[in-house]
């Protein structure tokens, strides 16, 4: 071949942009162009210690096992010479005879006739051998075969641009690699943003608040409809509205709706709207709820109260995403999430036949339950010092905290009406509290005693503690009692009262301001 065509080669070889294509141009040209019945391409593996079979290209002369391995650092083998070397070898077929340890390699070979020779070429790139070209060779051409350059040239060529695929793949997948990383840096960075805001909203350290908060973040990347499960005045609002606001859709409508404060007659037209004269009293057309939450999220409150023919058409509205509203000729179309909450047990009325089965499963995709107040007593002091600080903002009043005597009062009780009880309770007795003060006992409205927890007082050791739920509480109560006997027996002596508990003065001191005592 003249140079005119291997230079032809050599440009069709360039523009080559995977290794794979570049090995098969290699492969096809050498063979063509040479006149060679066999031609096999061996590379090393990453470790360095094996050859693997790249390509090859073979009719019969040599057996090639498409899955064979050669371990280089074993030199029963002559390629692993060739290797050492970076010279080229030629073995003719009597040659041949002195290599019959490797098994693999007495496989390949083991069809050469002995008019062929097998000519081990080395694929040098900055010193060091990258690749093994084998050839089947006839003896006649060999000589002359290892004496032209330009074959050799075009593989010096095709190492070179190997070894350029090689660096833009390595440095493509280190750019892919540190992009990920930085997008998962970023999404870490934005999830804890998120869980910060979260916090803001719905307070608490405990456990299941942060489980809560959790399980928000997730389920507001995705369409899914969620259940809000638990009791009245948790807060099943809030979360329906953190997960709108945490959602693709935030900057789009929240439209909620309480189905148990809606008469059952008037629902169905509040949902799906209805058009002039659909009724009696309907004057003017009136757009739906549905419709209004287009685009946005839709919060139905204590879906379990909503009446079973108005459950079958929620669900087709939920399957279609079409409606039709009351009175009109033509379906409309909204593209909402929903959101339902109750506080019953769903699962019981689908049981009992009061909630449609199929409607269950649609609405409870991804259900979230929010724990009780009394499931998380540990957030209660957060949580007084955040419905104080939203009522200074609100009323522009500066009440700087709750005393320890009123926190304890506080943890007595048993918030059958959860969180939102807590916050009434909270901004009442802020109403009663003047500017730059703290929230007295006396502030606080009368509990009825059935709603109290009797968390024991301790006169003795030998008392009864079965009825202790809050170890830190009674151990400060049973402190604040033993300190004020003793300073109601010497008078407000405190001196004496600490010398008598065999503590120095100024421990006494510090424990009366701790647990409030003023006497």
């Amino acid at each position: 071949m003249t140079s005119k065509q291997w230079l032809e080669q050599t440009s069709s070889l360039l523009e080559c942009t995977q290794k794979h294509e570049l090995t098969a141009q290699l492969m096809e040209t050498l063979q063509q162009q040479l006149g060679l019945s066999d031609c096999v391409l061996l590379v090393p593996s990453v470790d360095g210690r094996r050859l693997i079979l790249s390509q090859f290209r073979s009719d019969n002369c040599l057996k090639v096992d498409p899955q064979a391995e050669w371990d280089v650092t074993d030199f029963s083998h002559p390629f692993a010479h060739v290797l050492q070397t970076g010279k080229p070898m030629v073995l003719d077929y009597f040659s041949l005879a002195y290599w019959r340890e490797e098994v693999k390699f007495v496989q390949l070979v083991s069809g050469l006739p002995q008019e062929i020779n097998l000519l081990m070429f080395p694929l040098i790139q900055d010193r060091h051998v990258s690749g093994l070209l084998i050839f089947a060779v006839s003896v006649a051409d060999t000589k002359e075969m290892l004496q032209d350059q330009q074959w050799q040239h075009y593989c010096g060529v095709f190492m070179r641009h190997w070894q350029l695929l090689s660096t833009v793949a390595s440095q493509s997948g280190q750019a892919s690699f540190l992009a990920d990383s930085l997008s998962q840096a970023k999404d870490e960075i934005r999830h804890q943003k998120s869980l910060k805001a979260l916090s803001q909203v719905l307070v608490g350290e405990a456990d299941k608040m942060y489980k809560l908060r959790g399980e928000i973040l997730r389920v507001s990347g995705t369409d899914l409809s969620v259940m809000v499960q638990g009791a009245t005045g948790t807060g099943k609002e809030l979360v329906a509205k953190a997960i709108h606001d945490h959602s693709l859709r935030h900057d789009e409508p929240f439209v909620a709706i309480n189905c148990a404060a809606i008469p059952e007659n008037l629902l169905e037209s509040e949902l799906f709207g209805y058009e002039k004269g659909a009724f009696s009293g309907a004057h003017a057309k009136k757009r739906g709820l549905i419709a209004q939450a287009d685009k946005g999220t839709l919060f139905l409150d204590e879906i379990g109260d909503m009446p079973l023919n108005l459950q079958s058409k929620l669900l087709r509205v939920l399957e279609s995403g079409h409606f039709r509203a009351l009175g009109a000729s033509k379906e409309e179309h909204s593209n909402f999430r929903l959101v339902a909450a109750t506080h019953v047990n769903l699962k019981q009325r689908v049981d009992d036949g009061e909630f449609r089965r199929d409607l269950y499963y649609r609405l409870c995709q991804f259900p979230i339950h929010v724990p009780a107040l009394n499931e998380r007593l540990d957030d209660l002091s957060l949580l007084v010092n955040h419905f104080i600080n939203g009522f200074n903002r609100h009323h522009r009043r500066e009440i700087t905290g709750v005393r320890y005597e009123t926190l304890l009062k506080l943890k007595r009780h048993s918030y059958p009406g959860n969180v939102r009880e807590l916050r009434n309770i909270i901004e009442y007795a802020c109403a009663l509290t003047s500017h730059h003060g703290e929230l007295e006992v006396s502030a606080l409205p009368e509990f009825e005693s059935a709603e109290l927890i009797d968390i024991g007082c301790i006169s003795s050791v030998e008392g009864d503690f079965g009825d202790i739920e809050d170890l830190r509480l009674a151990v400060a109560e049973f402190e604040r009692q033993v300190i004020r006997d003793r300073l109601d027996k010497f008078k407000g002596d405190r001196a004496k009262a600490a010398m008598s508990l065999g503590m120095p003065k100024r421990t006494f001191s510090h424990k009366c301001l701790k647990l409030e005592i003023n006497e």
